[in-house]
Parts: C-alpha cells; structure tokens; sequence
C-alpha cells in the first residue's frame, strides 16, 4: 500500500489531530487521558 492512500487532506480538522495524538500517547504507553478532554 502506498504511503499517499494513509495520508488526509483534513489538515484543518482538530478530530483528526486529536485522535493522532491519542494513537501516539496510547502505542507509548500513556493513557490515562484522552486529548479530547483535556482541552478545556
């Protein structure tokens, strides 16, 4: 599969950046928060 099919044109969208963070945090070992709910 070509890396180009795995990328998003949504480089706008907050959701998107929020779940990466999660998917990073979480394959590191961190998941005691989610980053949706530490924005306020």
């Amino acid at each position: 599969m070509p890396l180009k099919n795995a990328l998003t044109d949504k480089i706008d969208d907050r959701e998107v950046y929020m779940k990466d963070i999660d998917a990073s945090y979480n394959y590191e070992g961190y998941n005691l928060y989610n980053a949706e709910d530490l924005d306020n």
